[in-house]
């Protein structure tokens, strides 16, 4: 619900704030007061595209503030959750104008964008005016009309949803089964290639490890020469390292009584003739076990020469070798799992259409049932608004999709909205028949009954009652008097007999002053109620006759 609105520099108000109450709030006023000022403002907070010819004239900014209670486990609630609002319950909508066109917008403090705005604007505010009734002709407002009044919201998104996962799964299954064209042949090459590298068996990294061994191989001599070199230097030979470090760990160990300082020298070369021992049994070690073989040498090079001729014919370098077998062992799996896949998709496709086709038959049925008693309901109240043979059918037509097109998110329904406006003619669509004044009696009937079944708390109707008066526009502030009582309504209207419907009222109101025109908006208390009606009732005069009837408006229970 609407709790507080703010408004500075839009058109021609220059500041004011306006609290709001539940039940009906009718809001009146002479022509050009600025009625649709309050319209426009409040189209702002529901994210409509910005105009900067809204901004009052020397200002460079505008803004409005709205300020909404909400269920705190209803749709908004949740929206705000979904979208990690903080609401603490409240939910402030603040939007600014500037000139340079970089208006901003914050949702409880939160910058967002217009677009968020408008989808959460769609669960707090419902506007209702001349140009919104050509929304009555569309095939999908029609449906969400007639499935809120069935109240079937929980059941027609579960059908969605298994609609949009069946499309999913549908294409899954479609391009598996476009790849099985081609992938027999493909698995027969995979098993050719695969056979032909096992009877190779490269191990793992052969090669590099193979064209190191064929370099060491083909400079064996040079390698044992520096091996034996070394190891006479370090080791064996009559002036070798590892005498000497010994020579001199004896020479200063006999210094040891005169500098004790000499000691952890005396550990380091002790030290360095471990590693120099270590290091010498491990050249001998080497040179003893490396036996000579003429044939290793070409052994090597043909292994080489099997590893590059595989790697050609698959078009490599043949150090991707290990990766191009990885890719194509996991290929050929792959392969082998499509067929297991293809077949779990088909058991899942069967059990998502099973569940949605049972669904969409609850659906209908539901609709159907609902069909007839909003038709019924609507008839009776377009003959109360001044169509005295007027009749409305709804028409529920299986929709005959194509297997191949998928399930429709929407059921297995097509719903048409068909009137008779006058006796002994046949209910057609309504866009053929019905003029603009029924359609605005139409949809205002279809929406006073359906209300009550919309998540959204506020509405707004603009002057719905243009072209209508007398009792029919008794009628019509009855129809919103009643909605009233369970939603919060804001009706804008010349007529005093919807005007006095309402249980509050506020009077748009335009002053001229030395520094421009403001529009001003003020509550009305039971007395400035009364002269209010009185000068709807009977122009600038009031006399004491419109003055009493508006009184007797006033008191007629609503």
């Amino acid at each position: 619900m609407l709790i507080s609105l703010t408004i500075r520099h839009i058109a021609l108000i220059d500041e004011l704030e306006l609290s709001f109450a539940p039940g009906m709030t009718t809001l009146t006023g002479e022509t050009g007061a600025g009625k649709s000022i309050l319209i426009d403002a409040i189209g702002l907070i529901q994210g409509e595209r910005a105009n900067i010819q809204l901004i009052r004239a020397g200002c460079d900014e505008a803004e409005v503030i709205g300020v909404f209670s909400f269920e705190k486990q209803g749709p908004v609630a949740q929206f705000l959750h979904e979208q990690a609002i903080e609401d603490d319950h409240e939910l402030i909508i603040r939007r600014t104008l500037n000139r340079e066109g970089r208006g901003k917008i914050w949702i409880n403090g939160r910058p967002s964008p217009a677009t968020l705005l408008k989808t959460l604007s769609r669960l707090l505010i419902d506007v209702h005016g001349q140009h919104h009734n050509q929304k009555l002709l569309e095939k999908r407002y029609q449906r969400d009309l007639l499935d809120s009044f069935a109240s079937l919201g929980r059941e027609t998104q579960a059908l969605s949803l298994h609609a949009r996962e069946l499309r999913k799964l549908q294409s899954q299954r479609a391009e598996i089964q476009l790849a099985q064209k081609n992938r027999a042949d493909r698995r027969a090459l995979l098993a050719f290639q695969l056979e032909e590298i096992d009877q190779i068996a490269p191990q793992t990294d052969e090669f590099n490890l193979r064209h190191q061994q064929l370099t060491r191989l083909s400079r064996q001599d040079e390698w044992r020469s520096v091996l034996a070199t070394q190891l006479q230097h370090l080791f064996d030979g009559e002036r070798n390292v590892h005498d000497e470090l010994s020579q001199a760990q004896q020479a200063l160990s006999r210094l040891l009584a005169l500098d004790d300082s000499l000691a952890p020298l005396i550990e380091a070369l002790q030290s360095a003739r471990i590693q120099i021992n270590e290091t010498a049994e491990s050249l001998r070690d080497r040179l003893d076990t490396t036996e000579d073989d003429p044939e290793l040498l070409e052994r090597v090079q043909k292994r080489l020469d099997q590893l590059h001729q595989l790697a050609r014919k698959h078009r490599i370098p043949p150090e991707q070798l290990d990766d191009y077998m990885t890719a194509l062992r996991h290929e050929a799996a792959t392969l082998d799992n499509d067929d297991a896949l293809s077949a779990h998709l088909d058991e899942r496709i069967d059990a998502v259409t099973q569940s949605y086709d049972q669904l969409a038959l609850i659906i209908s049925a539901e609709r159907h049932t609902a069909a007839s008693a909003l038709a019924d309901l609507v008839t009776e109240a377009i003959r109360q608004l001044g169509m005295p043979h007027g009749h409305i059918e709804i028409s529920l037509t299986p929709n005959n999709f194509e297997p191949a097109a998928g399930r429709s998110e929407h059921g297995i329904d097509e719903i048409s909205f068909l009137i008779s406006a006058n006796q002994g003619q046949p209910p057609q669509p309504l866009d053929q028949i019905a003029s603009g004044g029924e359609l605005a009696r139409v949809s205002l009937a279809f929406k006073t009954l359906t209300a009550a079944f919309d998540p959204v708390e506020t509405f707004i109707f603009d002057e719905v009652d243009t072209g209508i008066g007398g009792a029919i526009a008794e009628i019509v502030g009855r129809h919103l008097s009643r909605l009233g009582q369970t939603r919060q309504v804001f009706c804008v209207t010349h007529l005093p007999q919807v005007a006095a419907q309402g249980q509050h009222q506020i009077q748009v109101q335009k002053h001229h002053r030395a520094s421009g025109t403001i529009t001003t908006i003020v509550p009305l208390d039971a007395h400035a109620r009364i002269e209010e009606i009185a000068r709807m009732i009977g122009g600038v005069e009031i006399s004491a006759q419109t003055r009493a009837l508006a009184i007797e408006m006033l008191k007629e229970p609503h």
